[in-house]
């Protein structure tokens, strides 16, 4: 066994979700975040110094001896740094002010958290972990360790373990940490402008930079969630319950088939492939083929957007479950309508890059003075559209409006609001129909707010009417849609 800690960070994404151990390398950081103006090396130990002495008198030549430097430079650093900045008195007493820039200091260089490597592929996973949420197993076989993941049942998990024959292990580098930093607080960025606050638990992401502060690593697995039942390959989720789903882990998760037998054989008895001499990829392929020919049936030009494929056909598969299923399971009927505002998402990305908001700087900031009013004034004017239907587009944070138009990741209501504005530039716009009939407008409406609260757990009873309403939205949506790309050009 590659480690006996196991590590589980977040939940069980769906209710088909299966628990993979990932192998993994641990290390230890250091988190920074300078407040205000940040004290060097020599400015912070003299100021220590002169702290722990307290009203003892302390003499710069002392000062220079322990610290191996000239008298002149500490004279230099307290007369004219620590003393004009209010940090020390000329009588050599730490003023408060001084006191609290230490606290912080201190505090801010103590803030740890751990930075992860997976062992099969030598990667570095673009994700900042604050605390560990450690699991036991149930029973003594450490090769088939089972969990006991909810204390309210009596269900047992037991995950597929993957095994690290050759694993890597390397200290982070100066650009590993600051890799890892700066892909974690993109992350966390677009997340919040994409997740509802109560769906996932925003992690401090305001720092300076990583130190490492392990020396060596700790072999640990890491809890990963997988499933096989909306798509024609394997979804992999975050680890770390940032993202939703997640195309790093997806793309360890290739690798490490193609590395590790074992885990290649079961990602394809998962998808009911019994060609052993079939690799994870070539399957995946195939089934690409397949599922784009499915789509393409029903919308023949759904090809022509990125990534529209795989999301209706990922649709079409949870639609023939449920069907088989009697609408019976609310965890597939959630997922359901998530997935029905996934295909609207991929389209609005699509339609604003392709018709553009013009000047989206005038769009209201994050501190914008009376920011709804001036959104609202925009979209009347560019739409002409009533007050009832502006108020069901203005149920968002005004300021997310503007990094949806310059194509930054955003929730599909933000998208929506600068599409509606991008309109006065674009009188042909493919997706003007939307605003034709208020009736489809509201239920259209209706449904991403539904998907809002699907998001948050899989408790929310879903009506099977509520389904067929979903999916006579959608169905209108697309159709649509590609009538207006065809006759507009």
């Amino acid at each position: 066994m590659f480690a006996n800690t196991y590590l589980l960070q977040t939940k069980q994404p769906n209710y088909d979700a299966k628990a993979i151990l990932w192998p993994v390398n641990m290390w230890q950081v250091y988190t920074n975040k300078p407040q205000g103006r940040e004290l060097n090396v020599f400015e912070k130990t003299i100021l220590q110094l002169f702290n722990v002495t307290g009203k003892r008198s302390l003499k710069n030549e002392d000062v220079a001896n322990w610290l191996g430097l000239e008298t002149d430079m500490v004279s230099y650093i307290i007369t004219a740094q620590l003393i004009p900045n209010g940090w020390l008195t000329e009588k050599g007493l730490v003023t408060s002010k001084g006191v609290e820039l230490l606290n912080d200091e201190v505090n801010d260089s103590l803030t740890t958290a751990y930075i992860f490597q997976c062992a099969i592929t030598g990667k570095w996973l673009p994700r900042l972990c604050y605390s560990l949420n450690e699991i036991y197993t149930s029973n003594d076989d450490t090769h088939r360790p089972k969990f006991k993941l909810k204390r309210a049942s009596d269900s047992v998990t037991i995950p597929f373990v993957v095994t690290a024959h050759s694993a890597f292990n390397s200290a982070p580098s100066e650009h590993d940490l600051a890799t890892i930093a700066a892909e974690f607080q993109d992350a966390v960025y677009i997340a919040k402008n994409t997740r509802n606050r109560d769906e996932w638990q925003k992690p401090p992401s305001s720092f300076d930079k990583l130190t490492r502060a392990s020396q060596s690593a700790t072999p640990v697995y890491l809890t990963v969630w997988g499933d096989t039942t909306t798509s024609f390959e394997w979804t992999l989720y975050d680890p770390f319950d940032i993202s939703s789903s997640s195309t790093w882990m997806t793309t360890s998760f290739k690798q490490g088939c193609k590395e590790n037998k074992a885990l290649g054989n079961y990602a394809l008895s998962q998808l009911g492939v019994s060609d052993k001499d079939l690799s994870y990829d070539q399957a995946c392929l195939k089934f690409a083929e397949d599922a784009k020919l499915k789509v393409l049936v029903k919308y023949p030009r759904a090809g022509q957007i990125n990534d529209l494929t795989n999301a209706i056909f990922q649709l079409f598969e949870l639609q023939e479950r449920l069907e088989q299923e009697s609408y019976s399971r609310s965890a597939a009927n959630t997922e359901f309508i998530i997935k029905g505002i996934k295909v609207v998402e991929v389209v609005c990305s699509y339609i604003l890059e392709r018709y553009p908001l013009d000047r989206p700087t005038s769009l209201p900031k994050p501190h914008t003075k009376n920011a709804r009013a001036l959104l609202k004034h925009m979209i009347v004017s560019a739409t002409n559209m009533n007050n009832e239907m502006a108020e069901q587009v203005l149920a968002l944070n005004a300021s997310r409006v503007y990094a949806a138009a310059i194509g930054k990741n955003s929730s599909v209501r933000a998208q929506l609001a600068a599409i509606f504005i991008s309109m006065e530039t674009h009188p042909q716009h493919p997706l003007r129909f939307l605003l034709e009939q208020q009736t489809y407008f509201s239920n259209f409406y209706k449904i991403t707010h539904l998907r809002d609260d699907c998001s948050h757990g899989s408790s929310i009873n879903i009506a099977h009417q509520q389904i067929k309403t979903v999916i006579s939205t959608i169905e209108t949506f697309l159709n649509k849609l590609f009538n207006g790309i065809e006759n507009n050009g």
